[in-house]
């Protein structure tokens, strides 16, 4: 991500976005039409009639463009002593996608550009930048700059290794943001058994809460605290050196998808520390793992699992994370028509606990991970007036951590090009060194719009 302007001093984040939000709305449609008439947007295809190839219409030439303009803003719902702001996100954003065909190949390209209001100033993101083809009859490759996921979390990541933007997902930007982008190699071999090879020259990390939006709380401190000093860790960003690589062996057998992980680099948080300097840092990590998926009762029945090698064999280094096992089991079903429901239990289990806690000094011993943390999800999906409205609300609550977390939202889609959404992230529970309690000041109610060209 990078700044594209200076700061502007004496800008008023909502006033400012809302301004722009509204000059951007009235602007957009004709300057869509003018500037990309004859593209859809990939959100824009509500029964619509591209159902294959048109043997009688001319071959794709040049750059096809589309992509979105559009504004967000949210406001907190309590107030945050650590953070003067009383607005997690006031923006108004143009996201661009592009793509060509170059012989066998697909070039893509998607950057977004964005006036921040909380930060003041213009700011940018190059989300893709790739090109994707065939080697072979049985091998894919894709490389450049692209989003990565697997996995059959639900918001509940185990194997999936890849960067994510907490910040975005926090604030109340749109949960296309949640995936971060990565530098990478990806090559996928198609026989018996399918496997992908991702290959990241760099070590890639989340988007991870550093205190200059959104608080948190500090171990080192015994409270909630924000930026200054915002959080800085020692960067794995050597070309080579700090290489990654993941693997994943998948096939489906009688309906049942079928799933083996492997993972080697470095923890997308700065879990370490340095204890003779206090700096934290990105330790190595190893991951195995699997999966299975298949239809059940209905609906469709995930299982996952994954095991941590952390840089700590021991675990009895309180600055480094210890080794887990984690399970994820999830069910979802659409008892009417209309109306999906799932739930997901998952369950972290820190090895050497014991060991750990014997080497935490006595007054940071309270905020020592459990050796059972257990996390339960429900996700409410409802489709109204023919599928223009939906209303959702995702739930997070740990009966381990007693702390929860909400995400409810409403989107209306009022044309094939415009949509409106508000929504909402609830923090909450005992403790102010949860996961989730930490993040109660941040608690927020936002509203998003987006014109489509």
């Amino acid at each position: 991500m990078v700044r594209l302007t200076g700061n502007t001093r004496g800008y008023r984040p909502m006033a400012g976005a809302l301004l722009i939000l509204a000059l951007g709305l009235a602007a957009a449609p004709a300057w869509a039409q003018q500037t990309w008439s004859g593209t859809q947007s990939t959100e824009d295809d509500w029964g619509g009639d591209d159902w294959g190839d048109d043997p009688w219409a001319s071959e794709q030439t040049g750059w096809q463009w589309y992509g979105f303009v559009g504004g967000a803003a949210a406001a907190r719902l309590h107030n945050d002593p650590a953070v003067d702001e009383d607005y997690p996100l006031a923006e108004t954003r143009l996201q661009i996608e592009g793509e060509r065909v170059v012989g066998d190949y697909t070039a893509t390209i998607k950057g977004d550009v964005w006036l921040d209001g909380v930060e003041d100033g213009g700011r940018g993101d190059l989300r893709e930048a790739n090109l994707q083809g065939r080697l072979t009859d049985a091998i894919d490759i894709e490389a450049g700059r692209q989003i990565l996921t697997w996995g059959t979390g639900d918001l509940v990541f185990l194997n999936d290794l890849f960067p994510k933007d907490y910040v975005s997902f926090f604030s109340g930007r749109n949960d296309e943001y949640l995936k971060a982008p990565s530098d990478a190699i990806k090559l996928s071999f198609y026989g018996d058994a399918n496997l992908d090879v991702v290959y990241t020259p760099r070590g890639e990390a989340n988007r991870f809460i550093t205190g200059e939006r959104l608080s948190y709380f500090s171990p080192r401190r015994g409270a909630v605290t924000a930026a200054p000093p915002a959080i800085d860790p020692d960067e794995r960003d050597d070309w080579l050196d700090d290489s990654e690589l993941a693997l994943r062996l998948y096939q489906t057998v009688d309906g049942v998808e079928y799933a083996g992980y492997a993972f080697h680099g470095y923890d997308k948080q700065p879990s370490a520390v340095d204890p003779a300097t206090g700096t934290p840092y990105f330790p190595r990590l190893s991951v195995l793992g699997a999966s299975l998926r298949r239809p059940a009762a209905g609906g469709i029945a995930n299982a996952e699992t994954a095991y941590y090698f952390a840089d700590d064999s021991g675990g009895d280094d309180p600055n480094r994370p210890n080794e887990q096992w984690r399970f994820l089991f999830g069910y979802e079903h659409e008892p009417l028509a209309d109306l999906t429901l799932g739930w997901q239990y998952y369950l972290e289990w820190t090895q050497d606990h014991d060991a750990l806690i014997d080497a935490t000094p006595a007054d940071q011993r309270r905020y020592a991970p459990d050796e059972y943390r257990h996390l339960l999800t429900n996700r409410v999906t409802w489709q109204l007036l023919r599928q223009d409205l939906t209303i959702s609300l995702f739930s997070f609550f740990s009966p381990s951590d007693a702390d929860y977390f909400f995400r409810p939202r409403a989107e209306y889609r009022f044309s094939d090009r415009l949509t409106g959404t508000v929504g909402g992230n609830v923090f909450g529970g005992e403790d102010p060194w949860t996961f989730h309690t930490q993040l109660q000041d941040n608690s927020n109610a936002y509203a998003r719009i987006h014109y489509n060209f």
